[in-house]
């Protein structure tokens, strides 16, 4: 058996072509089996689905070392601080009443949510959870595809991922004698000790936590939180608070704090898709005003939610025309150039000439076009992908859609472990990292992959286990 694990720098290391031969080793046929039998039956045990059906996961580790993380924990911490003062100017701009200001303008799209934006009470900074969709590329360098400042997934089901992959003999065999990092996300209670430690900060008589969805939509891995802070209370972990589920049409404002199931609630963290709320819901007044609470905040604000969370934000920050506007320091521009891909609005591309006739020919082959404000991979055209005439109505839709083109990055691929293609043949798949930020800090990756060059698990691709692998003497 043939297996490739990608890295990052162009020149793979030692260490990983030891991980590598101990896969050729040890990824037999009935190895990989068991492996996939033992990973079902502990998912299974700790109640994980994804919406249901059993959580996919690849068999095949992404392996990343530590120096390289590093690289991609600087980069992103940069990105993160760049947006979240994006979303200072753009609520500063608003309560000036500057409503045709350069950020205003920027995300017109989303005026119904301003007032919302810019009425928010927050203690907090903005973007409290992030997870940036990115891969690899020669020389240790990152590519951040997307930002996801909304409600990303993967807090804690890829964390028992990873503990059920690493328990399995062949994990335990590609793994011998190597020193492998631990981050937050790597560890089942990391997020939900995040937001305890959070919702003490805001109110340390009342920690409660809510997490919300609307109309059932999304509820992936809530349950899962919810047993979890159960569990830490159990063992005296938490000192005090609950963690209660709920509908955003649930909550109910009492003087300065939100209340849900009749309990005062410090934070609430808003696990829904953004474009299904509207504002002017009477249904939702009592969520809305929580916001406006001085006890009650929610975990990411209207801001990341809307703003920052749209495809957009990547333009807004590799557009060199917007440097001097963000203040952007000579160091932020540089990690910008480096780890942003050209991302532009289509209607700007097309009003400047630099697209519109490029987009309907040869040009598209190295292009992606991604509508605004969707998720798990739809309405995303990849140029080389489409035909001329597909491509055309494309771009017409993601225009209506306000979306934008973002030059494609290259895809690493792998051989799938204990997968076969058509002929028989072992199956290639593309991969990726999701790297986290608990707040400021580096949170740790998790991974996807999938035979489709839009890896996401909600269109059908794959968790895959994440190994950050220190230096080891050799």
């Amino acid at each position: 058996m043939t297996t490739v694990i990608e890295h990052p720098a162009q020149d793979v290391s030692p260490q990983i072509e030891q991980i590598k031969r101990r896969i050729q080793i040890h990824g037999d046929e009935e190895s990989l089996q068991k492996a996939a039998r033992l990973i079902a039956d502990n998912l299974a045990r700790h109640g994980i689905t994804f919406e249901g059906r059993e959580l996919p996961v690849s068999l095949m580790p992404t392996v990343v070392l530590a120096e390289d993380a590093a690289n991609l924990e600087r980069s992103g911490a940069c990105v993160r601080n760049v947006l979240d003062r994006a979303l200072d100017l753009f609520v500063e701009e608003h309560r000036q009443g500057k409503l045709d200001g350069p950020m205003h303008r920027f995300f017109t799209p989303y005026y119904k949510f301003w007032d919302l934006i810019s009425s928010e009470q927050r203690q907090l900074d903005h973007i409290q959870l992030m997870r940036y969709d990115a891969v690899s590329g020669a020389q240790g360098k990152w590519s951040f595809m997307e930002t996801n400042t909304g409600c990303p997934g993967g807090v804690i089901h890829c964390a028992r991922i990873r503990d059920a992959w690493m328990a399995t003999p062949f994990g335990e065999e590609v793994c011998a004698g190597e020193d492998i990092a631990e981050f937050a996300v790597d560890r089942p209670e990391g997020f939900v000790t995040f937001l305890a430690a959070k919702a003490t900060e805001i109110d340390s008589d009342n920690p409660n936590i809510a997490i919300l969805n609307s109309h059932g939509v999304h509820t992936n891995e809530l349950e899962s939180l919810r047993r979890c802070h159960a569990e830490l209370r159990e063992q005296g972990v938490l000192p005090a608070g609950e963690l209660l589920l709920g509908d955003i049409r649930d909550i109910s404002v009492e003087g300065d704090r939100g209340y849900l199931q009749g309990k005062p609630i410090a934070l609430i963290y808003n696990k829904l898709p953004a474009r299904l709320i509207d504002p002017s819901n009477p249904e939702l007044r009592g969520w809305i005003d929580a916001s406006m609470c001085g006890r009650t905040e929610f975990l990411n604000s209207w801001g990341a939610t809307f703003l920052t969370e749209a495809k957009r934000a990547l333009a807004l920050v590799s557009d060199p025309e917007w440097n001097t506007f963000l203040e952007l320091t000579d160091e932020e521009i540089a990690i910008i150039q480096e780890s942003v891909p050209y991302t532009r609005l289509v209607e700007d591309a097309a009003a400047a000439g630099e697209g519109h006739t490029s987009l309907l020919t040869g040009a598209k082959n190295s292009l992606v076009l991604k509508a605004d404000l969707l998720t798990r991979g739809s309405g995303v055209y990849i140029g080389d992908g489409t035909s001329k005439n597909d491509w055309a109505k494309a771009v017409e839709d993601t225009r209506a859609k306000h979306g934008v083109l973002q030059v494609k990055c290259d895809l690493p691929t792998r051989q799938a472990l204990g997968v076969l293609d058509s002929t028989g043949a072992g199956a290639s798949e593309y991969f990726g990292v999701d790297a986290f930020f608990f707040g400021s800090q580096f949170a740790g990756l998790v991974s996807r992959s999938h035979t489709n060059q839009v890896f996401n698990v909600g269109n059908g691709g794959k968790e895959s286990p994440v190994l950050i692998v220190n230096p080891t003497e050799s």
